[in-house]
């Protein structure tokens, strides 16, 4: 009797279906030597493979599934089980998380990329902006500032007339503002566009300039405190494949993603942006910080930024934009005081 017991355990064990073993496939467009690839995602893959026991693993496909624009949708619709999105590629559909990317909120990763996710937990999810994803965490990169390839801009009067690629559609507003003309491009045009004179430089993050080898095209930077823009960016799965995974595993999976990747993706970007501006120093180029006059004028200029968004929340149906924007900004500033930040 005890040995059939114990065989029919074996063979029930045996029948248990296979999706006790998730496969998670990720669709990448990070090069594989990107600090937030190298650095936080694939450490990450590997902490979730050990906390669950081998019961979530991960395959990154050797090729990216539709374009880097599209992979929110690619997800949603289980084309990849998981991908990297950015919400400033689709213009007009995800409209609450402008918040995070707007001038002059902070200027460093490893406090805007927590801050971000903290906020968007808080008070944001529930608008269900991406339904049909589960967001493994949500987090600013690192902020945008002025490159310019001839001369360096010091002034407004410098401004005046720039041809400036920007990757985001919200942060056209803001260029237009500082007099300036926006052309919304891919950052590897960059290069084409700057060297052969069609654009005069760009808007783009301090550590990009190395991160795409552009030092020896765009000679100028010009560092504007509080940042022209910070990017959101979210790291997101399929929400039918998430859902395949045990209660207990996914919340042992999201004790160490949200906030505590937020902070590891702000720590690499806030680190590569140091060594950025050093290896422009080093080339030989001009890095310039805004300050008195001219950031003044800037801070005048870029005002009214903050009522367009309070304007466009209240269309979606929040209620009090306002109360939430005040609230993260003290948070950043609670942030860049316990990291000794100055403001």
């Amino acid at each position: 009797m005890k040995r059939f017991i114990f065989t029919l355990a074996l063979s029930l064990a045996a029948a248990l279906p296979a999706s006790a073993q998730t496969m998670i496939r990720y669709s990448n467009w990070l090069p594989v030597k990107h600090q937030m690839h190298a650095e936080v995602f694939v450490p990450w893959m590997a902490n979730v493979e050990k906390i669950t026991e081998g019961r979530v693993k991960f395959e990154i496909l050797p090729k990216m599934v539709g374009t880097v624009p599209t992979q929110f949708d690619v997800v949603r619709d289980g084309l990849a089980d998981m991908a990297l999105f950015v919400p400033g590629f689709s213009p007009g559909r995800f409209d609450l998380i402008e918040v995070v990317e707007m001038p002059l909120l902070g200027d460093e990763a490893n406090v805007m990329a927590p801050a971000s996710n903290a906020l968007y937990v808080k008070h944001l999810q529930k608008y269900d902006e991406f339904k049909g994803v589960h967001i493994v965490s949500l987090f600013t990169t690192a902020s945008g500032h002025i490159y310019t390839a001839k001369k360096p801009v010091r002034s407004m009067a410098d401004l005046k007339g720039l041809k400036l690629r920007t990757s985001l559609a919200a942060n056209s507003p803001a260029v237009t503002s500082l007099g300036a003309v926006p052309v919304q491009k891919g950052t590897n045009e960059i290069y084409d566009l700057v060297s052969s004179g069609v654009l005069d430089g760009t808007l783009l993050s301090r550590e990009a300039v190395v991160s795409f080898n552009l030092i020896n095209t765009l000679n100028n930077l010009t560092v504007v405190p509080g940042g022209l823009y910070n990017s959101a960016l979210s790291l997101a799965i399929n929400d039918a494949k998430w859902k395949t995974i045990s209660q207990a595993d996914r919340d042992a999976i999201m004790r160490i993603s949200g906030e505590v990747m937020a902070r590891d993706i702000g720590k690499a970007y806030s680190k590569a942006d140091q060594a950025a501006v050093e290896a422009m120093k080093a080339a030989g180029k001009t890095v310039v910080v805004a300050e008195g006059e001219f950031l003044a004028e800037i801070r005048k200029s870029l005002a009214g930024m903050e009522a367009a968004w309070v304007a466009k929340a209240k269309r979606k149906g929040m209620a009090n934009p306002e109360a939430i924007l005040a609230e993260f900004k003290a948070d950043v500033a609670a942030r860049q005081k316990a990291l000794g930040i100055a403001k």
